[in-house]
């Protein structure tokens, strides 16, 4: 008897098969983000003309068996980011078939992982180009770093039936894995020797910087509560805004003690370890979450978050009764109010938020 492939294996291969997909371009000759995937997965058909690389991996899901309840539907990096949160799929370490985002919240770019080793992971992605930018032409396999500039925001993790390989330690510590056969060279690289140099690049999260040359009172803040939580011993000074080697090898100590190892142990925080450690996470405006969350019919928290900023900048006069999550007329009402304020007109003062304007809103 054949043995049925992996789903898994079928997801990818025919993600990969699209490799040298191209969207098309206007009268211009520029490219349009007009493309076959957003029309045939259902719901999505409004996208057509948007960026599709969420579209691309629902457009997947959809088509292969068993897939499409467990993958967010949906044209948002943002919204999956979500989705995969709040189901307890989400890890800092990559996951073979599992979807990778970009952006300081996720909220740029998205691809699934088609191999990875200790430093790599090799990818295939839609709305890209050769260059990896997140808004390109066409279908491409890419590689991308696991740390540092350019490297992921994080990934969901997939409730395959064969069940899930991932570097994640609490989910099996697989150092290196493939699968298929993608077009890029996927050869694991072996483990690096030990480097005696501490790691000196920074990262991003919720809109403030950590790492090596860092300052702030976040920087402050992580190092009180390494020092709390015993892990203080590179300081010979106490912990400052300023971030510097003793940070990094405080830092370390702490990843460590979690279980990370090798590359996620190299005393930079990632967003899972740093909210472990002092229980929440500092930063600045929350992600603008898609258009397709506001306006009539929508109940959700982003809704709510909205509202509360509106009242709390002074546009709640709209209100009766305080912002909920359920969208009404006096949340468009206020947003308006909002836009007008910023001396907008016409279509760009409709009261439906944009990014600009929740940049703004949460500035």
């Amino acid at each position: 008897m054949c043995q049925e492939a992996p789903v898994r294996d079928e997801f990818v291969a025919l993600l990969t098969s699209e490799e040298g997909y191209h969207e098309g371009r206007d009268s211009g000759g520029s490219w349009n983000n007009v493309q076959k995937f957003s029309p045939a997965v259902p719901g999505l058909e409004w996208s057509q003309g948007q960026a599709w690389c969420a579209t691309f991996t629902a457009w997947g899901a959809t088509q292969t068996e068993g897939m499409a309840e467990r993958w967010p539907l949906t044209a948002s990096c943002a919204t999956a980011v979500d989705w995969w949160q709040q189901q307890g799929r989400w890890t800092e370490y990559p996951v073979l078939g599992g979807p990778f985002y970009l952006g300081s919240h996720g909220q740029d770019h998205v691809g699934v992982v088609v191999a990875y080793d200790q430093d790599t992971i090799w990818t295939i992605e839609g709305n890209t180009n050769s260059g990896g930018s997140p808004q390109g032409d066409g279908v491409y396999a890419r590689q991308r770093p696991r740390q540092g500039p350019g490297s992921p925001y994080g990934y969901g993790v997939p409730d395959y039936p064969e069940g899930t390989v991932s570097a994640d330690p609490a989910l099996g510590g697989v150092p290196s894995a493939r699968v298929g056969t993608p077009s890029a060279s996927v050869e694991p690289a072996p483990a690096p020797a030990p480097d005696p140099t501490p790691a000196r690049y920074q990262t991003t999260i919720n809109g403030l910087a950590y790492g090596y040359g860092a300052q702030g009172p976040q920087v402050t803040a992580v190092g009180e509560a390494l020092v709390s939580h015993g892990f203080g011993s590179y300081y010979q000074v106490g912990p400052g805004p300023d971030w510097t080697d003793a940070d990094t090898g405080n830092y370390a100590d702490y990843q460590r003690s979690l279980g990370y190892g090798g590359a996620d142990a190299d005393g930079v925080p990632g967003e899972a370890s740093l909210r472990e450690l002092i229980g929440y996470l500092p930063g600045g405006a929350p992600a603008f979450p898609g258009r397709e969350c506001f306006g009539p019919g929508q109940n959700n928290d982003y809704v709510r978050q909205l509202g509360e900023q509106l009242v709390a900048k002074g546009y709640g006069g709209a209100y009766r009764i305080g912002p909920g999550p359920q969208w009404s007329e006096a949340d468009r009402r206020a947003v308006q109010a909002f836009q007008q304020a910023q001396g907008w007109t016409g279509a760009d003062a409709d009261g439906y938020p944009g990014p600009e304007t929740w940049r703004r809103l949460f500035a």
